[in-house]
């Protein structure tokens, strides 16, 4: 495994702290968290066009378009739900538990998606090792709201 991709990923995951401190106070600004996620996507839109003509990407291919299950287009349902709801709940939760929350219900259904190889991925059967990591991070969450 490359290391370097490593430093991607924790790089990624700090910048989405950074970012639902930013659009909770965005959301404050705008008057809500559906008005900060139309902002964040407008800046996130803008950035992936520019990022993509400036290097000068190829045109996308289109010929797959009708062929494609109808559940390939709906990630962008699940990025509006994150952007929404992680602007929500930080200002009542806090980051690390807003995130955490959000990590290990990630975690719970990618155990499953791997288990049965959904939609396509690889199947990688559930293992007490990994169903204990999601425990433990669920764990991490009850002992980040001890009072």
């Amino acid at each position: 495994m490359n290391n370097l991709y490593l430093l991607l990923a924790l790089g990624t995951g700090a910048g989405v702290a950074v970012m639902a401190v930013f659009n909770a106070r965005l959301g404050g600004l705008l008057g809500g968290p559906f008005w900060a996620a139309v902002a964040q996507f407008s800046v996130a839109l803008s950035t992936v066009l520019l990022v993509a003509f400036a290097t000068r990407q190829p045109a996308p291919i289109t010929t797959g378009f009708h062929g494609a299950p109808w559940w390939v287009w709906t990630g962008g349902v699940f990025s509006a739900t994150f952007i929404v709801v992680s602007t929500f709940l930080t200002p009542r939760l806090g980051v690390a538990v807003t995130l955490a929350t959000i990590i290990v219900g990630q975690l719970a259904a990618a155990l499953v998606v791997d288990h049965f190889g959904l939609f396509g991925g690889p199947v990688v059967r559930v293992s007490l090792p990994r169903v204990a990591g999601v425990a433990l991070l669920l764990a991490g969450i009850t002992l980040m709201r001890w009072k």
